[in-house]
């Protein structure tokens, strides 16, 4: 299988139906496919592998005006580099298969019958992050623990090896192995991907067809400097064009893992697949620095949002099981106007005009925080932006506002813990038993309320959409008052399905809950942004 010119990507047609289309069909062809149609990390892996081609085969774009000229350019200048390219995009080259290390092989002492042997050899299921493996959650996958080893078909395999050496989570034990005439010998612990770790939110811009979309997402060099600096050795190439062919080769190495182009398209892990598609041998991996490492040791990722922590850090945002991606839309949607800037959106976001609205794709895979190679759950969130939102204005309401939502849920919070220690007498004592896990105890009281709750404010998010419009406009006072009126009657809402209203012990309850509930008009956190807002 060729990955460069036979089909194995899932989009979506102009009809709407889905089919695959090879990687030359999406960058040659991108008008005639509205989209991809794929889970959140995979988009990711194909977005940075559809970046880094384009910029190959563009030698660009270096600025503005090469960038406009991108849809003209791209689908000529694509498959003349792929068709230049086409032997190392074989996904079972002999000598250079894609991704992998043809000369892979087990230490002879291990190596049994051969090839033909299982031992040393890990089941293909391995590449796959939605398949039950090891302490990954069966969330995706609730039978392949049982299932004998199945072989995949190339175009899963192209997928998900892709999407592997994008996302590997730091973790276990690499086993000793032989790469040609090196042996490896108790190698390293491998180390995460470039996109693993802290459960990075990836946001990319969404045009009218995938080529649009490309377009969109690549950056010109002179944006680039924004994050990398004005070095020479930032920019890189493709792995394929600098292939890493020993251990010892660290020219390869060093454009792999610390350039802007060599890191779109990763080799993580050093592995080969075997022919008969159930095994794959894994070997050691090389470091990627990251930013969200301990010492920040490389620029963040030019398609994650970064914000300043309490502490006045520099700090990736991340995704959180508990929160849904829109209460973090004003920090995604901060445009970076500088080298200076510590907190900023995706840079993709300086292709867009100041007073055009955009479509947004926000996509994460959540990680366990102790565990990192326990994944919890894939997200991905597509939103409209407006250009209310993407000024300062209209980003400061829209985190005021989502402060008032939070706020209001303490509230309900609150009204609810008035509630259960006027029936329960004991409540107070096992507070004070749990310690330092109060906190859980509550989360669990308010289970049932919360859920609701910010369930019920999500299906109105449309309203507050509506007040960011709204900004400078003469309806601002009653679009502020209909997203925060929606906002105490949710939260009624959910106390009263939290709290029964069944004995007179319980309404007692509950009467003073609700005074807690409802003491005084909701009200914003602060006067000033409301004066910006009329203001505008």
């Amino acid at each position: 299988m060729n990955v460069a010119f036979d089909p194995w990507i899932p989009v979506v047609n102009a009809a709407g139906k889905r089919e695959l289309a090879s990687l030359c069909s999406v960058l040659a062809k991108g008008e005639n496919y509205v989209d991809l149609a794929v889970r959140p990390h995979e988009r990711v892996a194909l977005m940075r592998l559809f970046i880094c081609v384009a910029h190959a085969a563009l030698n660009g774009p270096k600025d503005y005006d090469e960038w406009c000229e991108v849809v003209k350019n791209l689908p000529e200048a694509a498959v003349a580099y792929l068709d230049k390219w086409k032997d190392v995009f074989e996904l079972f080259h002999p000598t250079k298969p894609w991704l992998q290390i043809a000369e892979l092989n087990l230490l002879p002492k291990d190596k049994g019958n051969g090839d033909n042997s299982e031992k040393g050899w890990t089941k293909l299921s391995k590449l796959c992050f939605t398949r039950a493996s090891g302490i990954n959650s069966t969330l995706f996958d609730h039978a392949s623990l049982n299932n004998p080893q199945e072989s995949m078909s190339p175009t899963e395999i192209a997928l998900n090896l892709l999407t592997f050496q994008n996302y590997f989570v730091a973790g276990g034990k690499a086993s000793s192995r032989a790469w040609g005439k090196f042996t490896m010998n108790n190698p390293s612990n491998p180390k995460g991907g470039p996109c693993s770790g802290k459960s990075i939110l990836f946001t990319f811009l969404r045009g009218r067809s995938l080529l649009e979309s490309i377009q969109l997402n690549l950056n010109t060099y002179e944006d680039l400097r924004f994050i990398y600096g004005d070095g020479v050795s930032w920019l890189g190439k493709p792995l394929w064009e600098v292939p890493i062919t020993s251990p010892t080769d660290e020219i390869a190495i060093k454009n792999a893992t610390s350039t802007h182009i060599g890191r779109l398209v990763p080799q993580t892990r050093i592995l080969r697949i075997h022919n008969d598609c159930k095994r794959v041998l894994l070997g050691a991996g090389f470091v990627y620095p990251k930013f969200q490492d301990e010492s920040n040791p490389f620029p963040p990722d030019s398609f994650a949002s970064t914000f300043l922590n309490n502490n006045g850090k520099i700090q990736l945002l991340s995704a959180r099981p508990e929160v849904a991606i829109w209460r973090q839309l004003h920090s995604i949607t901060v445009l970076r106007k500088g080298s200076n800037d510590k907190g900023r959106g995706p840079l993709c976001l300086a292709n867009i005009l100041d007073s055009s609205g955009c479509d947004i794709v926000v996509n994460a895979m959540i990680t366990n925080p102790q565990q990192a190679a326990e994944i919890q759950d894939l997200v991905e969130s597509v939103f409209y932006v407006s250009a209310n939102l993407r000024n300062e204005i209209g980003a400061e309401t829209y985190a005021s506002e989502v402060k008032n939502a939070q706020a209001m849920a303490n509230k309900v919070g609150w009204a609810i813990d008035t509630y259960r220690l006027e029936i329960d007498g004991g409540w107070e004592r096992r507070l004070e038993r749990a310690g330092a896990r109060k906190g859980e105890l509550k989360e669990k009281l308010h289970s049932i309320a919360t859920i609701y709750y910010w369930t019920a404010v999500e299906k109105n998010l449309p309203l507050l959409m509506s007040h960011i419009e709204a900004i400078g406009g003469e309806h601002i006072e009653k679009t502020r008052e209909a997203w925060r009126s929606m906002l105490f009657a949710n939260a009624c809402e959910a106390y009263t399905l939290a709290c029964g209203q069944d004995t007179a012990r319980q309404r007692r309850a509950f009467a003073k809950g609700w005074q807690k509930l409802t003491a005084k008009e909701f009200e914003p956190k602060t006067e000033s942004n409301k004066s910006k807002e009329d203001n505008q």
